[in-house]
């Protein structure tokens, strides 16, 4: 089975072993690609793990199991972590189905890292583009071109 986060790895040799707890994920897009894969198996247990406590709601595991919608892609627009390695941030679409209807979620999706894991916190839906020359959201201090976008 091809991964559902789209790397075009197998699922056995990209995600599964982030989604069932055997490894840990090595960066805040892979956390971020690890738990689309889930949201797409809607495993709610890695989900609410990989949900950092501090960012959780209450009834955070009951509207998961709750969801009905039909994850189809993932497009990773963007992805840098800071310098220090203990925050990142994951720019996504991702596309999906709920009913009848289409749609793509857009965010830029926040990321900690404490005691050696990576959470995801919290994101900006629709955020504003990022141009060439804007300041990097990594917080560098250096512009987008001349960090994180230079790949």
């Amino acid at each position: 089975m091809q991964c559902p986060c789209g790397s075009g790895q197998t699922y056995h040799d990209c995600c599964q072993p982030l989604v069932e707890q055997q490894q840990l994920a090595t960066s805040p897009e892979a956390l971020m690609r690890s738990r689309y894969s889930a949201f797409c198996l809607a495993n709610t247990d890695y989900l609410v793990a990989t949900h950092h406590p501090d960012f959780r709601s209450a009834d955070l595991a009951l509207g998961l199991k709750q969801d009905q919608t039909q994850w189809h892609r993932l497009q990773v627009i963007f992805s840098c972590s800071s310098q220090d390695e203990q925050t990142g941030i994951v720019e996504f679409k991702a596309y999906y189905r709920e009913g009848e209807g289409l749609g793509i979620l857009h965010e830029r999706s926040n990321f900690v890292k404490q005691d050696g894991r990576w959470y995801y916190t919290d994101g900006e839906f629709s955020p504003a583009s990022l141009k060439r020359n804007s300041a990097c959201p990594c917080g560098s201090g250096k512009k987008l071109k001349q960090c994180c976008g230079k790949a």
